[in-house]
């Protein structure tokens, strides 16, 4: 016999907002803190800077081999 908790009918749509919302209450939260964006600084700024000329190299090379390779 199946445990429903571990396999629940697919047909049936899962809300776990409810359960979430008594999980919170239950362990003491209030309100959740807003989100912001965190800086990108150090060696992650540079890699991006690397992926996007790695990109813009890439699309070049793709460029000529399809002109040159087209007769």
């Amino acid at each position: 016999m199946q445990n429903k908790d571990f396999f629940p009918d697919p047909k049936e749509k899962l809300d776990a907002s409810d359960d979430f919302a008594s999980f919170l209450q239950a362990e003491g939260g209030g309100d959740l803190a807003p989100l912001s964006r965190a800086p990108i600084q150090g060696a992650v700024k540079i890699a991006f800077w690397g992926l996007r000329l790695y990109i813009v190299a890439m699309l070049i090379l793709v460029t000529i081999g399809f002109t040159r390779g087209m007769h």
